[in-house]
């Protein structure tokens, strides 16, 4: 079975969709499916200089055109750059697959892979990677609302089916009417050896806090510092440290730095920029607790690492796995505000995890979120839709 997926980008910039996709087609690949990528250079505000254009080649193991992207000198428009010869190729090419796997909403690539699937009669999955979810829409909301009725709703209404990650991402979708066959499956991960970690009583050596994210509004990092800056008032006694690793606007990143330094905590972050590989294994491995107080995440593939490296997880309630993690014990929910963290961290965190609480991390990730088990099942769902396909 031959699958294009389509996403605007496959910068690590750009956080977790980028990144799952390429491993998502790695392991369709290796259960047998036919699986490429077709993308745009896209590298945040940049391109990716390094990456190949008009023309396949392997990247991190899987199949990838590339072609170059423009963006509109419109600061409302910038996000929604262009690339025509993405365009031209779709219409050339898309008969070619079977399936299409469209990565993202409000895009160009996305947008223009969609109505092309749709006017060749070529069926296609729509992941809107939490597009649809109520706080992204509330998010330029005259820009979606545009959208929607000029294109977008036509082309999610002739989706052969809309893929969720999570269920909460599902129901917040279903407001919108669409009447599109659905299912949710989420995304996977790697599971790593777990690294051999002790326990560390409280007292003694500072407990490691891990917020591995893109800097953004969205991830309401403030929350946590404020949190934290009113444990260390609250209790003095102590010691903990806080490493953020992810990249941002400069000025938000600025704002943030400012903020932990008005707080009077600054000598207890460490701050990493952008990380990814051994840089980031070495992150979760000497981890106590992953913290991300995201405002609203329709998966969280950071934090589904984070279990998979044996790392309980502290979240709130807009991080979809807030549920999973809940039901399998397997970390802390709390409420998405600076006294919700604060009780969370002072009640639960202020000591390192024991083994229990590590294994149960990694059984969850390892029964539910194992690329093994995800990408058979997605693979499932592209036999059915297939055949169920006119010809």
């Amino acid at each position: 079975m031959r699958v294009l997926h389509l996403i605007p980008s496959i910068s690590p910039h750009r956080g977790g969709p980028s990144k799952a996709v390429l491993e998502m087609v790695s392991a369709l690949r290796q259960q047998g499916v036919d699986a490429s990528i077709v993308t745009t250079n896209d590298d945040g505000p940049g391109v990716l200089a390094s990456l190949p254009l008009r023309r396949w080649h392997q990247h991190q193991g899987v199949p990838v055109l590339a072609f170059p992207r423009w963006s509109p000198p419109l600061r409302p428009l910038l996000e929604f750059a262009v690339a025509p010869a993405l365009l031209r190729w779709l219409v050339d090419h898309i008969q070619d697959y079977q399936l299409v796997h469209v990565h993202a909403l409000f895009s160009f690539p996305s947008t223009a892979a969609m109505a092309v699937a749709r006017r060749r009669r070529v069926p296609y999955i729509l992941r809107s990677i939490g597009q649809l979810q109520h706080w992204s829409l509330r998010q330029s909301a005259f820009r979606k609302r545009l959208l929607l009725r000029l294109i977008e709703r036509r082309n999610l209404e002739g989706a052969a089916a809309l893929h969720f990650t999570t269920a909460m991402e599902k129901q917040e979708a279903e407001t919108l009417n669409l009447g599109v066959p659905s299912f949710v499956l989420p995304l996977g991960v790697s599971v790593p050896p777990l690294a051999d970690q002790a326990e560390v009583a409280l007292g003694s050596s500072p407990v490691q806090f891990l917020f591995l994210s893109r800097l953004h509004p969205k991830k309401q990092l403030p929350l946590l510092l404020e949190a934290l800056a009113a444990l260390q008032l609250r209790r003095p006694d102590c010691h903990w440290q806080l490493h953020i690793a992810g990249d941002g606007h400069p000025a938000y990143v600025d704002s943030l730095r400012q903020l932990a330094w008005k707080l009077g905590i600054s000598s207890r972050l460490l701050w990493h920029g952008f990380v990814a590989g051994a840089d980031k294994a070495d992150l979760l491995s000497r981890a106590d607790w992953f913290v991300l107080p995201s405002a609203a995440e329709n998966f969280g593939i950071a934090a589904a690492e984070a279990l998979a490296a044996g790392v309980p997880v502290v979240l709130t309630p807009g991080v979809a796995l807030a549920e999973q993690v809940s039901q399998a014990r397997a970390g802390v929910i709390a409420e998405a505000s600076v006294p919700g963290l604060l009780e969370a961290l002072e009640s639960h965190c202020l000591e390192s995890p024991s083994r229990f609480l590590r294994d149960r991390a990694r059984t969850l990730a390892s029964n539910r979120y194992s690329w093994n088990i995800i990408a058979n099942e997605l693979a499932e769902h592209y036999q059915s839709i297939v055949e169920s396909s006119p010809s």
